[in-house]
């Protein structure tokens, strides 16, 4: 790991952690709504939140190529996609 990547390691809030553990696979919205018990509108935020910090991954179905493409930027609505963690927010999780 180089020193930039420890640098972005901060400590996880306890629904952050629920929320990286949950995406070792990758999940729907509606999946992680269920699978972490957690509130939609906080979900939504958090999922924000660890987008922006490089630990999660916001995927969206692309029907021409047939598999799922990952988004450069992050979206107004998050209800459609899938996630997964990134290498980062693994480690991430696995250090907290």
């Amino acid at each position: 790991m180089t020193e930039q990547e420890r640098s972005k390691i901060r400590p996880l809030s306890k629904h952050e952690e629920e929320i990286l553990e949950a995406l070792h696979f990758m999940l729907s919205f509606d999946d992680l709504v269920q699978e972490t018990n957690i509130n939609e509108q906080v979900l939504d935020k958090l999922l924000r939140a660890l987008m922006r910090d490089e630990l999660v991954q916001a995927l969206k179905w692309h029907a021409e190529k047939n598999d799922f493409i990952a988004l450069d930027t992050i979206p107004d609505e998050l209800r459609c996609l899938h996630f997964l963690a990134t290498k980062h927010g693994l480690f991430s999780y696995h250090t907290s």
